[in-house]
């Protein structure tokens, strides 16, 4: 399943989980989401906790995560949003 936010998709997976790199790039509106992600991992390492992982299209698997994660894991990426604004598409 996908959805389309602000012409953004975010991809789910058949169970319902969402793809957290998808959700990151949609929510923060950035283009280098899968920096953002990892950047983030390590900043707030207590994210890992809330992280699946599915493997779909290509050979690595994507980290997921459910709605109760999500909203734990948004809650971080706001604060760290906050504290920087490096990720944002220049222009």
């Amino acid at each position: 399943m996908q959805v389309t936010v602000d012409d953004m998709s975010v991809r789910f997976t058949p169970e319902g989980k969402l793809y957290i790199v998808d959700a990151i790039a949609a929510l923060a509106q950035v283009y280098k989401a899968t920096d953002l992600w990892e950047t983030l991992q390590k900043e707030k390492p207590q994210v890992k906790q809330y992280i699946d992982y599915h493997h779909g299209e290509g050979d690595k698997p994507l980290p997921i995560t459910d709605s109760e994660g999500w909203d734990h894991i948004q809650d971080h990426l706001f604060d760290h949003l906050i504290e920087t604004e490096s990720y944002k598409e220049p222009g």
